[in-house]
């Protein structure tokens, strides 16, 4: 009955997603181990997919190793922005690489 509990707990407790700026991606970018760098890049191109087309419109053919490069790039060269969350300062340099053409105009 212990273990039962024990479960239920685990499973009612509250899901809270980890949010990180630029000075924690940045840090992770840098890491010389594999985990946190994989992790940064899955972020990296978390959130290039849900972005792609509304916030900018990066090429078919963009390869993660380049995203990955140009954030950290970003990164190191804005120290000032580094406040900001992740996400925001990853949508920055794709919207500043690849902005979308405006509705209603043709490419």
């Amino acid at each position: 009955m212990k273990y039962k509990a024990l479960i239920l707990a685990l499973f009612c407790t509250a899901a809270q997603a980890e949010f990180h700026d630029g000075n924690k991606l940045l840090s992770m970018l840098k890491d010389s181990g594999y985990f946190n760098p994989g992790y940064a890049m899955g972020y990296i191109i978390g959130v290039t997919d849900m972005g792609l087309g509304i916030v900018h419109c990066a090429p078919t053919n963009v390869t993660a190793g380049q995203l990955n490069d140009m954030v950290k790039n970003y990164l190191t060269n804005m120290p000032a922005e580094r406040h900001l969350t992740g996400d925001i300062l990853i949508n920055r340099v794709l919207k500043a690489t690849w902005p979308c053409a405006k509705r209603g105009t043709s490419l």
